[in-house]
């Protein structure tokens, strides 16, 4: 009795089997035969709804795409366009489609399309605006890419082939491939905190920072922006506390002051030489009210002597300031080497600028501008 059962366990195992192969291939032949008409039914029925309305029965000849589906269920469907919608992944981000037919538009193929939302949303908006753009996938993990700037970083990078390609991206949008103080942008928001002044961006001759209040050791009346201010005071109590001597000499800036300066410097030493260690009127950190020289008055000849120079550099950070403008960064800023010239730009972001061992030129356009 048992091997009886045995055996009809094993007949039922093997018929099972080979019903299921059967199934299988029953299956397979479907596919061979029919090709890839089954991939209808993944279409959603708006999508179908379209299709046999417009008689696009050569959709169904190729397998299922999201892209596609949402095309043809927002009616922006373009029958030229058939073959790049099924090529283009599909991404669930505002505008995507609209953005589909304009890119295909401009003439941008299915992998173009693909790269091209790799790119920041600022980016793809600009593109929009653009003639079709020279191939910019070596770009695409580059932080601070501007697509804007694709023919510059070409060139630039022709003339400059010792520098990385991330390190050409940054230069050219400081525009450092220009002269300095060409094409010069106005600073739209000049009271934040953040705000980047160099020789190729500037303040209006009007602009005062709000908020100035005098420093608690200026024997002038050198003023800061008051956060500014109080981070100062906190700065030099602790240069105190480790046996310095450090004082404000010249803060705040008008426009008015720093042409007059600048114009006596140029009279003095001709407009090139002047340009290294003085900025021009509107280009100031000054005239933000967040940057202030300093001076050991026990020093002579010098306004810090090299002690002064390594308490300021190890700990500045620590209170919100920076050293702008170091022997290392001439290159970048243009100007030579002003170890009492600190800048304020607040604790959290001064320790990432100091950690980072960037100029703030190029810590801004990394992480603080948008491309």
């Amino acid at each position: 009795m048992k091997r009886k059962t045995k055996r009809r366990i094993i007949r039922f195992t093997i018929l099972l089997l080979g019903l299921l192969i059967i199934a299988f291939l029953i299956i397979f032949l479907i596919k061979l035969i029919f090709g890839n008409n089954t991939s209808q039914k993944y279409y959603s029925e708006e999508a179908i709804k379209v299709i046999k309305e417009n008689n696009l029965t050569q959709v169904y000849k190729d397998d299922y795409s999201k892209t596609l589906d949402e095309i043809l269920k927002n009616n922006l469907y373009q029958d030229a366009y058939l073959e790049e919608y099924l090529k283009i992944d599909y991404l669930d981000e505002t505008d995507f489609l609209t953005k589909i037919n304009q890119y295909l538009e401009i003439g941008y193929k299915a992998e173009e399309v693909n790269n091209i939302f790799k790119l920041s949303n600022i980016n793809q908006d600009k593109l929009l605006n653009l003639d079709k753009q020279s191939d910019f996938t070596k770009y695409l993990e580059i932080k601070n890419f501007n697509i804007e700037n694709l023919a510059r970083y070409e060139e630039y990078q022709a003339k400059n082939q010792d520098k990385s390609i991330d390190k050409v991206v940054t230069y050219v949008n400081l525009n450092l491939d220009k002269e300095f103080y060409t094409d010069p942008i106005r600073i739209e928001n000049p009271d934040e905190i953040t705000t980047l002044i160099n020789k190729y961006h500037y303040v209006d001759k009007d602009f005062v920072p709000k908020n100035l209040v005098t420093l608690f050791d200026s024997k002038n009346g050198a003023k800061m922006v008051k956060v500014a201010a109080d981070a100062y005071q906190k700065f030099i109590e602790a240069a105190t506390k480790d046996g310095l001597t450090l004082e404000s000499t010249t803060a705040y800036r008008s426009y008015s002051f720093q042409n007059t300066l600048y114009t006596n410097y140029v009279a003095e030493d001709g407009r090139e030489k002047a340009d290294t260690y003085s900025a021009r009127p509107g280009t100031s950190e000054h005239q933000l009210g967040l940057a202030v020289d300093l001076n050991d008055p026990n020093v002579i000849g010098q306004r810090l002597d090299d002690k002064d120079f390594e308490w300021v550099k190890n700990n500045c950070y620590k209170y919100g300031f920076i050293l702008r403008y170091l022997e290392e960064f001439v290159p970048i800023t243009g100007y030579m080497e002003e170890p009492w010239h600190i800048r304020y730009l607040g604790v959290d972001l001064a320790t990432k600028v100091h950690d980072s061992g960037l100029t703030y030129d190029e810590y801004y356009d990394l992480y603080i501008a948008e491309y």
